[in-house]
C-alpha cells in the first residue's frame, strides 16, 4: 500500500467548486475531490465509497470475513468467487506474466510472516522462509475467468491483494463517480492517486509528489503511485529490508530504492511501482520500452547502487512532470489557460 498523501490548500479561481471527501477504506485515508454541484457531488462520493467498501470486502487482507480470506488453503479444492475477487485475481495473473513473475500476489504466506517479523524486529529464518516460498508461486493459481473459479495447485497457497488492491480500488471509485455524471475527479487512496479529468478551464490536477526532488505532476485521466521502503521496512545488522519481497527468493528487496510510476489507471500503477522496485532499472526500462503510457522514475536515497546507471533513470516524459524551480525545469504542458488547477500533495511512497 501506499503512503498517505497529504492534504494541500486548492489553487483559487476554478470554475466550479472543488468538494473533498475523507473517509478510512482499506486500513487507510482515501481522499476525493470532485467538480460538482453539492447533490451530485454528495450521490457521487457515496457511491465511491460504497464501491470501496466492496472492493475492501473482497480483497481485504485484515478482514477476517473477506471474501480472500475465505478461499480454501487445500490444493485442489475449486471454489466460485465473486467480481471484485475474480477482477483482482485476473490482473494480478496478467500482471506476473507480465513482469516474468517480479508482482505476484501468491506470497500471502510468506507476506503475513514477514509482517509479524517486522513487529518483532527480527527477520525470518532462512529455511523458514525458504519453506514458505514452496507454498507461493502465480503458476500455481488454477483461475478460470469465464466461469469465475478459483483453485490453487499446492497447499497453504495464501493470496494477497497488497500490491494492486489500492489500486484497484481507485479505479472502482473513479468508475463509480463517472456513472453519477462528475467528470472532474481525484480519487487519493493513501498515496494511490488517480486524476480524471480537471476541473473545467484548467489543465490538470496538480501533484507535489514527495520525492525528494520537488518534483510537481500534472495529470489527467492518469494515476501515479510510488513503491518503496520508506516507510515499511526492517533494519537487521546494517540492512534495510524492504517490505516488498522478491517473488523468485522470498525475502526482501535490500536494495534502497523507491520507484514512481505514472499510468492511465491505478491498477496498473500500483502494480507496476511494487514490480519495478524488484525488477531494477535495467529489466524494467526494457518492459517500459514497449509501453509509453507507462512512466517511471527510480530513486535511490543512499545513492546509486554499483551498476545502476544515472542517480535517477527518470523515463517519465517532461511534460507530465516539473521539477523545483531551476534552470532545468520544463516548460509547463499545453493548455487553455496558464493555471494548473487544484493541487494535492502525493504520492509519497510505499
Amino acid at each position: 500500500m501506499a503512503l498517505p498523501a497529504v492534504a494541500a490548500c486548492l489553487l483559487a479561481g476554478c470554475a466550479c467548486d472543488v468538494r473533498e471527501y475523507r473517509r478510512i477504506v482499506m486500513g487507510a485515508e482515501c481522499r476525493i475531490l470532485l467538480c460538482a454541484d453539492e447533490s451530485t457531488a454528495d450521490r457521487a462520493a457515496v457511491a465511491a465509497f460504497r464501491r470501496l467498501a466492496e472492493v475492501e470486502e473482497a480483497l481485504s487482507d485484515w478482514m477476517v470475513a473477506s471474501e480472500v480470506r475465505r478461499l480454501p488453503m487445500r490444493a485442489g479444492e475449486r471454489v466460485p468467487v465473486g467480481d471484485n475477487l475474480a477482477t483482482a485475481i485476473a490482473a494480478s495473473l496478467a500482471w506476473s506474466d507480465r513482469t516474468d513473475g517480479a508482482f505476484d500476489a501468491t506470497l500471502g504466506a510468506l507476506t503475513s510472516a514477514w509482517r509479524s517479523a517486522r513487529a518483532a524486529g527480527k527477520p525470518l529464518d532462512p529455511a523458514e522462509a525458504r519453506a514458505l516460498l514452496a507454498r507461493c508461486g502465480w503458476r500455481h493459481v488454477r483461475f478460470d475467468a469465464s466461469a469465475r473459479t478459483y483453485a490453487a495447485a499446492v497447499d497453504g497457497l495464501r493470496l494477497d491483494f497488497g500490491a494492486i488492491g489500492q489500486g484497484i480500488g481507485a479505479d472502482a471509485a473513479m468508475a463509480a463517480i463517472r456513472a453519477e455524471g462528475v467528470r472532474s475527479a481525484l480519487v487519493d487512496l493513501s498515496g494511490d492517486v488517480l486524476a480524471g479529468d480537471p476541473p473545467p478551464g484548467r489543465r490538470a490536477w496538480v501533484i507535489a509528489a514527495d520525492d525528494g526532488r520537488g518534483t510537481t505532476l500534472f495529470l489527467r485521466n492518469q494515476a501515479v503511485t510510488t513503491s518503496g521502503d520508506r516507510e515499511q521496512h526492517l533494519d537487521s545488522g546494517g540492512e534495510r529490508l524492504s517490505h516488498v519481497l522478491d517473488p523468485t527468493t522470498g525475502w526482501p528487496v535490500t536494495t534502497r530504492v523507491q520507484v514512481m510510476v505514472i499510468a492511465p489507471t491505478a491498477t496498473e500503477a500500483d502494480a507496476l511501482a511494487t514490480a519495478l522496485c524488484v525488477m531494477g532499472p535495467e529489466r524494467g526500462r526494457a518492459l517500459l520500452a514497449g509501453h509509453p503510457e507507462w512512466t517511471a522514475t527510480w530513486s535511490w536515497p543512499d545513492g546509486t547502487p554499483a551498476g545502476a546507471g544515472a542517480p535517477a533513470p527518470a523515463v517519465t516524459p517532461a511534460s507530465l512532470t516539473r521539477p523545483a524551480p531551476g534552470p532545468a525545469s520544463p516548460p509547463a504542458p499545453p493548455g487553455p489557460d496558464r493555471g494548473a488547477g487544484p493541487s494535492a500533495q502525493g504520492p509519497s511512497g510505499r
